[in-house]
């Protein structure tokens, strides 16, 4: 950096300032392709082989769900050590995990009110009428908490991890995945491969038990690949695009696969060392074997139409100074879904006792099954989502940031809030990231 004249020869001394050392990183307005290579790697190579601790408190709620089902009130406090590794950064991290979907609404009798597990479970005898086993009294608060561990290691091409659900959920799974990068010409190809929880439900995620039969379900796994393609030279435009196939399992929950197929261009209205204004446009279909997102014994408890479409529009703009960055991002989009009918209890050796009681009653094995079957659906909805992120320096060692994540459709409006504070062993004076990027819960990994 000396001798790109970035750099006085008098801060370059041993021992070296390194808040002086790392401030000429800062990219600068009137810097040409090769200062601002110069000053880019630079910075880059510095955090890579800069010990980082990261504390985050990320808090998610929905609250158009229904209480102790889809209702959901999350909270996850992240502690995460980056620390360089064999040309790459190595991180532990621990993530206390908080669910609470509320307590379930009861009849008159005090029974649960809601198709969970086999709590409601109708049947038609010979005559047409229905017979039903009385309502669960017990599991009304559905509500855990516990704490996931990981490790992983991340280089230029290639990057690892793996980690385990929390034990004291009633389903606890290890998960991981490993990362592939390259070029393909002046284009850039990725693949993951990956064991991921479905992280949509406190059903999906931590499992739940069956209050009638005492059965564990839930726990949901994505296992498969994602292959990525993207376009960017740094200027104007850019593209991308996504496939991924995974077969999805859980704990007595019947399988299913999801295949994706994701693309996007987006054009940088302002393209400026220290300012960014993106718009673009996204698109988007997915595919699901079988609709799972019921709450029954054998259902998984995440989002899974067997078709949907949407195209959405997104802009963001981005801005730092010396020792402040904010980036604010909305979208409107346009979806479409549908599904089958679906039987509420898609594995038949589950409810092998609840069936046979109603058998008992003069239930038939038709008269069953059609009173316990959910009615295929196609709909559609307008939706938009914003975002904003903001830190703050505090001094070559510390910053501080907060962000929240706002999305509402028709069914669907989760809000999200966060609080991080992060730490470099040595000082840090270089520019900020141009929009800050938090720490992403571990089980929301890709």
């Amino acid at each position: 950096m000396v001798d790109a004249n970035l750099l006085a020869p008098a801060q370059a001394t041993t021992p070296r300032n390194n808040e002086a050392f790392t401030r000429a990183m800062q990219l600068q307005p009137g810097d040409d392709w090769l200062r601002r290579s110069i000053r880019t790697d630079a910075g880059t190579l510095y955090q890579r082989e800069n010990t980082t601790l990261h504390l985050s408190n990320d808090g998610w709620v929905r609250t158009d769900g229904t209480p102790g089902l889809s209702r959901l009130n999350a909270g996850t406090t992240l502690l995460q050590v980056n620390h360089p590794l064999q040309n790459g950064v190595a991180f532990i991290r621990a993530d206390h995990i908080r669910l609470d979907a509320g307590t379930f609404e009861t009849t008159a009798n005090g029974e649960i009110d809601e198709r969970f597990g086999t709590c409601v479970f109708p049947g038609l005898d010979a005559q047409g009428t229905t017979q039903s086993l009385p309502g669960c009294t017990t599991g009304l608060r559905q509500k855990v908490q516990g704490t996931s561990f990981a490790l992983g290691w991340q280089g230029d091409r290639f990057g690892f991890d793996i980690g385990r659900t929390p034990q004291s959920f009633p389903v606890s799974n290890w998960v991981g995945g490993v990362n592939l990068q390259g070029d393909l010409g002046q284009a850039g190809w990725s693949l993951d491969l990956s064991r991921r929880p479905m992280s949509n439900s406190l059903l999906s995620l931590a499992g739940a038990t069956d209050p009638r039969t005492g059965i564990v379900w839930g726990g949901a796994l994505a296992t498969g690949a994602t292959l990525g393609l993207s376009w960017d030279q740094g200027e104007a435009h850019g593209v991308w695009a996504s496939l991924g196939h995974h077969r999805i399992t859980g704990t007595n929950v019947a399988a299913n696969q999801r295949t994706r197929i994701m693309g996007g261009y987006y054009h940088r209205l302002i393209n400026e060392p220290d300012r960014l204004l993106t718009v673009g446009v996204n698109a988007m279909h997915w595919r699901y074997q079988r609709d799972l997102g019921g709450y029954t014994l054998g259902q998984g408890g995440y989002y899974s139409p067997q078709r949907y479409s949407s195209v959405s529009l997104p802009v963001s703009y981005a801005q730092r100074t010396d020792n402040w960055s904010f980036a604010v991002r909305g979208s409107v989009s346009r979806s479409v879904a549908s599904s089958r009918d679906e039987p509420f209890y898609p594995l038949d050796n589950l409810i092998v006792g609840p069936a046979a009681a109603l058998q008992q009653r003069g239930v038939t094995a038709a008269g069953l099954q059609a009173a316990n079957t959910s009615t295929g659906t196609t709909s559609g909805d307008w939706g938009y989502t914003l975002s904003g992120m903001v830190e703050r320096r505090l001094n070559g060692h510390w910053v501080v940031g907060a962000g929240f994540d706002l999305q509402r459709g028709q069914d669907y409006t989760p809000s999200r809030f966060m609080l991080y504070l992060r730490y470099t062993l040595q000082p840090w004076r270089g520019s900020l990231p141009l929009g800050p990027i938090p720490l992403t819960p571990y089980a929301d990994f890709n």
